[in-house]
């Protein structure tokens, strides 16, 4: 879907003599990024807007957005599959946090939250073949990672201390963060394994 959209609008440029054909794929693939993105943040927006959950959305931007463009993980072979994965993902989350909102003062929500940040200090970045990372970008994202998590642990205790449930918010989208990581993991280690057998 998105693909094609890009496609297609490559094909314009083109036609229109506004960009090389050499340039093709940078285009396409540049375009294809915008699109997806673009509407997946108009639908999360919606989404936020409709179920009461604008913190949900603030959320989204302040710490997993800044957070998952660092750490890698797990990403979908095509851009249909991610735009369906973030809109269900999404809805999770809300779902979660509407149902649990003082999740991040309880022991068991602190917990986990603290395995996500050691998980994700341990694991981050993680390149994926749809996302690889040279030994610059490893060391740059290293240490961006680093930065944020500190920022996230502060926040959450600032949280915590002042009973402010955007705490739950920001608790979950780490703990999906990790759990893109593990995903992450998970398939380049099946994905080696394969390879090895062959």
């Amino acid at each position: 879907m998105f693909h094609n959209f890009a496609e297609d609008v490559a094909f314009l440029l083109i036609k229109n003599k506004v960009i090389d054909i050499g340039q093709r794929d940078i285009y396409v693939y540049g375009l294809e990024v915008i699109s997806l993105n673009g509407s997946l943040l108009i639908i999360f927006l919606i989404m936020s807007y409709l179920s009461g959950s604008m913190l949900s959305f603030l959320a989204y931007l302040i710490f997993f957005l800044p957070l998952r463009s660092f750490t890698g993980g797990y990403h979908a072979r095509t851009s249909g599959l991610c735009f369906v994965l973030s809109i269900l993902m999404y809805g999770a989350v809300i779902a979660v946090t509407k149902s649990f909102p003082f999740l991040y003062l309880s022991w068991g929500g602190k917990a986990a939250g603290l395995s996500a940040v050691c998980i994700t200090l341990a694991a981050a970045p993680l390149a994926d073949s749809n996302h690889p990372l040279s030994k610059q970008q490893r060391k740059r994202n290293k240490r961006i990672v680093n930065i944020l998590v500190v920022f996230d642990l502060a926040f959450f205790i600032l949280c915590c201390r002042h009973g402010w449930t955007l705490g739950s918010y920001e608790l979950v989208y780490i703990l999906l963060n990790a759990c893109l990581l593990i995903s992450g993991s998970v398939k380049r280690f099946i994905r080696k394994n394969m390879q090895k057998s062959d």
